[in-house]
């Protein structure tokens, strides 16, 4: 069972890319699409828990960094198609 779990938690600090490569850039987004997530959803839910958020993000914001995290990752992948 210790084995599967290590497995488990690196597979998610060392994912592989759809070609089976380890993607280091696929990480860094997948950390920022996390955070970035869980600030929107903070700010939202927030004031439903107690919390009053000081600069709320709004859903144009989310959206607009979400898509410039996944352009990034879609830059790498074009990179690599247009290398191979």
């Amino acid at each position: 069972m210790i084995e599967r779990r290590r497995w488990w938690w690196g597979s998610l600090l060392r994912p592989r890319d759809a070609r089976g490569r380890e993607s280091r850039t696929l990480a860094f987004i997948g950390i920022g699409w996390v955070l970035v997530t869980a600030k929107f959803a903070l700010d939202s839910f927030g004031p439903l828990l107690g919390y009053l958020p000081t600069a709320p993000v709004s859903a144009t914001e989310y959206a607009a960094v979400v898509a410039t995290l996944l352009a990034v990752w879609l830059g790498r992948e074009w990179i690599d198609a247009k290398r191979n």
